[in-house]
């Protein structure tokens, strides 16, 4: 039942802007944290809102005459880098349920960085990344 209800909750949580870098951490995804904090929500439940989320973005399809145009949606409309963007997104949006905001940023975008060959950030002595 919690994991249900969890998909339910008003986390404004936009994943285009996360695989896009968008906005700060904290305008992204605090109000999922939150959720998550308040509801005592696990990274099952997170990953049951992103099950969740996949269909329901594929149900947004009319049916019509159509068999299965949901799948059909995945195939045609996203480019195959988008959606592996989304895909992978999901593995580090469930560490919500453990770290912070900033931190599951900071992977994510670190993990883009090594994937497109991008050398990652050095941070200076006595700094921090803002």
């Amino acid at each position: 039942r919690a994991p249900i209800l969890f998909t339910q909750s008003k986390i404004n949580f936009n994943n285009g802007w996360f695989v896009q870098g968008e906005a700060p951490a904290g305008a992204m995804l605090s109000a999922f944290k939150s959720v998550i904090t308040n509801g005592g929500a696990s990274e099952a439940d997170v990953n049951f809102y992103f099950a969740h989320w996949i269909t329901d973005l594929a149900g947004a399809e009319p049916y019509g005459d159509r068999p299965w145009p949901g799948s059909e949606k995945f195939v045609v409309k996203f480019p195959l880098r988008v959606l592996s963007s989304f895909l992978e997104s999901f593995a580090f949006v469930d560490r919500l349920a453990s770290v912070s905001e900033v931190d599951v940023v900071e992977a994510y975008l670190e993990s883009r960085w090594s994937d497109l060959g991008l050398s990652s950030f050095a941070v200076a002595e006595g700094c921090q990344p803002a």
